[in-house]
């Protein structure tokens, strides 16, 4: 009766620790609040599984030793009371050395006493009813540890876990109490934190495309990975046959030089309209290019006939040019009379 009233003070001891803790330490938002008409009781629900080794203390049997051997395993589910604070049901096996056992049934309390934006930090205790191959008895367990956050899969916390279970007279032929340690890992999904997660997050997008960033030193577009020329933008005119470079310009007047007509001559101020790339020639600054006057050393007018444009008008041509057109009669006889030299 004594030993049972150590594991009843050892759990309240724990509690009473935790909930000193909790006065000290003001837990980070977990749900939202009450008010919240989208939170219901499925959100402060939440279920569990620890797995790990662990070694024997004081032996659960009569006739066996202490030993080093055992594998614990625990599945549970929770609700949560306060922020802080939550209670629920755990199903405890403890497979011992030979074939012996311990399954408790039993009720849990667990304390986060601060969350972070990676996880939180519990601790817990547990009493219930346990049975060996021996006997039913009482047994109790504390427990500490840590769970990360799985940004991944909200909801989901893991992490590490150290626990300390006594059963109370587990074999009724003596009067020892069998004790045990154990650490492994701790699972914990938690209905409310996937959902607010979820809503964080906002609709989720189906049939979306993913879009995956590659450099592009010189921004033009083309990414580091297919660009030949990673360092120089490919500009206005673009190379056809090299992905990311520009068209070769050797006078640099923006003209590739597949489309100049001049291309080691600048067009200047006075660009050629007829020929890209090429500056205005006008030898005799008659305002006709050099390859469209006839007579590029002398000034003249532009002209319809190619074969004068550009040359000067000499006075005989003019006069051609200008004169009436001659009489289509040319050839019929004049009409007028001569005079008679005769006086009468």
């Amino acid at each position: 009766m004594s030993r049972l009233l150590v594991g009843v003070a050892s759990v309240a001891a724990v509690i009473g620790v935790a909930g000193s803790v909790h006065a000290q330490v003001t837990p980070g938002p977990r749900r939202p609040p009450p008010s919240d008409p989208s939170d219901t009781w499925d959100k402060h629900t939440s279920i569990g599984l620890e797995l790990g080794p662990g070694g024997v203390l004081t032996s659960y049997d009569a006739n066996e030793s202490p030993s080093a051997l055992l594998f614990y395993g625990s599945v549970l589910g929770r609700y949560d009371i306060t922020q802080a604070w939550s209670g629920g049901l755990a199903l405890r096996q403890w497979w011992l050395p030979g074939s012996n056992h311990a399954t408790m049934f039993a009720l849990t309390a667990r304390f986060e006493p601060k969350t972070y934006d990676w996880g939180r930090t519990f601790v817990d205790a547990a009493v219930g009813a346990t049975t060996t191959s021996f006997a039913w008895a009482f047994g109790f367990d504390v427990g500490a540890g840590i769970e990360w956050t799985i940004p991944d899969a909200p909801g989901l916390g893991i992490g590490p876990y150290v626990r300390y279970n006594q059963v109370v007279n587990p074999d009724e032929r003596n009067n020892n109490d069998g004790r045990a340690w154990s650490v492994g890992g701790s699972f914990t999904y938690h209905f409310g934190r996937a959902a607010a997660a979820e809503k964080a997050a906002g609709p989720r997008r189906t049939g979306g495309s993913y879009r995956i960033s590659v450099p592009d030193e010189d921004k033009d577009g083309i990414g580091d990975d297919e660009d030949v020329c990673r360092n120089v933008p490919q500009g206005k005119h673009p190379d056809p046959f090299k992905p990311g470079c520009p068209e070769n310009d050797e006078d640099g007047d923006d003209v590739p030089d597949v489309d100049d007509a001049c291309p080691v001559t600048p067009p200047g101020s006075t660009p050629d309209p007829k020929r890209p790339g090429c500056p205005l020639i006008d030898t005799d600054k008659d305002g006709i290019a050099d390859p469209d006057d006839m007579c590029p050393l002398k000034p003249g007018p532009a002209t319809p006939d190619p074969a004068h444009n550009g040359c000067p008008v000499d006075k005989r041509r003019a006069a051609e040019e200008g004169a009436p057109p001659p009489s289509e009669n040319q050839n019929e006889p004049s009409t007028v009379k001569k005079r008679s030299g005769l006086k009468k």
